[in-house]
């Protein structure tokens, strides 16, 4: 379990959102920065925050450019509102009373509901990142086809 937590803010639009360890590590393979294999430890993670947070893209406005900070831990003790395994933001309580096991904010289920894609376990050949399936259709007829969402190889 992550006790730390990294602020991401973006110079352009101002937003700043809070991100645990798996928060980080989704930002970082969407970033292409961190391999979807890898078994980076929590400590490794929040220095890879802070190292990479300048080629990170905001959330809100899509600018390139993070600053990150750690959000100190003086809170110890306190009851403390869930936060989401994604984003790290707390969880609405109004979402816990109707679903009390919910582990991700509206926003993030709704963004993975949004981007269901089943793991393939195929790997491009040209960068290694993990290929998608892709629907294609021609002439009436429906087939689904590999595809490396970086380079547009198939």
């Amino acid at each position: 379990m992550n006790d730390w937590q990294i602020e991401l803010t973006c110079a352009e639009c101002g937003r700043a959102e809070a991100a645990n360890g798996a928060g980080i590590a989704k930002r970082l393979l969407a970033a292409g920065l961190l391999r979807s294999h890898s078994e980076a430890t929590p400590d490794e993670l929040r220095e890879l925050a802070l190292a990479l947070a300048g080629k990170l893209p905001c959330s809100s406005c899509g600018q390139v450019g993070l600053k990150a900070s750690v959000l100190a831990d003086d809170t110890q003790g306190w009851l403390e509102a869930r936060r989401c395994e994604d984003c790290g933001n707390p969880i609405d309580p109004d979402r816990l009373e109707v679903f009390p096991d919910a582990k991700l904010c509206a926003s993030c289920k709704r963004e993975d509901e949004r981007h269901v894609t089943p793991p393939t376990g195929e790997f491009c050949p040209r960068c290694g990142s993990p290929m998608v399936v892709q629907s294609s259709t021609g002439q009436g007829v429906h087939r689904y086809i590999l595809v490396c969402p970086p380079c547009r190889s198939r």
